[in-house]
């Protein structure tokens, strides 16, 4: 029912799905909303995002959930429909059984299997895909503005699929009129880039930056805002911890323990540099979205993650000769 155009539903049809928006049912909160896991009564399941504080009129929204039920890409969650009903503004999408990758990096129970290098490189460079494709292949271009290992969810083949972009800003490359869901909001905490708080607007590098620093989540295994490694003396984020490595040349000690000596090394290192580029603190300097896509790709190449009619972007050179330009200027 949902695969030709996005469908509007009823209220009453997600409370029962959801039982009434129960605790139980919550699989993440963030700062535009709480997801839910919905159950049909065929036993499928959907995720229901019930957003706060929406400040759109029904016909803004109604017009805005036309627009982006038209995105589809392989790496995007699909927003398959929605609801509207006084207050209540509710999306409604494909239910993603492996979870959030934030919850797979750093919530995993001790039964729990860590995810091993290939895996989590595999993640990096669907999501990089998707994010490329939201930032240099989408009509009218979109600005995610608040990417994190909370908004990147797993399928159950663990292919990296974006939420939340509906939920950022729209930039057309012609009118720079922006419109959104999230005013005056700038993203979780440790994915923010530096030059936010003085320009106050969202633009394609700052996501690069956010995005740099779920590279640098998963290579590490550390969380954003805190570093368990750090020595207690250490006040700073994640990236503030890898560019005070960097300084002292010992950047090789953030990779995360369990992944050395497994004949990933090299891979780990160029990722970790890649990583790097993404959150420096000058926005000019970062790659754009699409350079990252390729130089994660091209790290990833023995693993035959992707092909190459994927994303129909021009690259401006070859993959492994942009990797080595790049890890040369670093």
């Amino acid at each position: 029912m949902f695969e030709k155009s996005i469908s509007k539903m009823k209220l009453n049809d997600l409370m029962k799905a959801t039982k009434d928006f129960s605790k139980e049912n919550i699989i993440g909160t963030g700062r535009t909303g709480t997801m839910y896991k919905a159950m049909l009564s065929d036993g499928s399941y959907l995720a229901v995002k019930r957003l706060q504080d929406s400040q759109h009129s029904e016909s803004q929204f109604i017009s805005e959930m036309a627009t982006l039920g038209n995105v589809r890409h392989r790496n995007l969650v699909p927003l398959l429909g929605f609801c509207v009903a006084k207050k209540e503004r509710l999306l409604v999408y494909k239910h993603m059984p492996r979870g959030t990758l934030y919850d797979q990096l750093h919530q995993v129970d001790d039964k729990e299997k860590v995810l091993e290098w290939p895996l989590r490189l595999k993640i990096s460079i669907g999501a990089a895909r998707g994010l490329a494709w939201l930032h240099h292949s989408c009509n009218p271009r979109i600005l995610h503005r608040n990417i994190s290992s909370k908004c990147i969810l797993l399928d159950e083949d663990y292919e990296a699929k974006i939420s939340d972009f509906g939920l950022a800003r729209l930039m057309n490359p012609i009118d720079t009129h922006l419109s959104t869901f999230v005013n005056g909001e700038f993203g979780d905490l440790g994915y923010v880039a530096p030059e936010y708080t003085r320009t106050l607007v969202a633009t394609p590098k700052g996501d690069v930056y956010s995005f740099g620093t779920v590279l640098l989540e998963l290579v590490t295994g550390e969380r954003p805002t805190q570093v368990s490694k750090a020595p207690e003396s250490f006040k700073g984020n994640l990236v503030e911890w890898i560019t005070y490595l960097s300084n002292s040349s010992l950047l090789q000690d953030a990779i995360d323990k369990s992944l050395i000596g497994k004949d990933y090394d090299g891979e780990l290192l160029q990722f970790l540099k890649v990583a790097c580029c993404c959150v420096l603190s000058a926005p000019k300097e970062r790659p754009t979205m699409f350079e990252v896509y390729q130089l994660l790709r091209a790290i990833g190449e023995r693993y035959h993650f992707t092909a190459d009619d994927e994303i129909m972007l021009q690259p401006q050179s070859t993959d492994a000769d942009y990797l080595d330009e790049l890890i040369v200027a670093q």
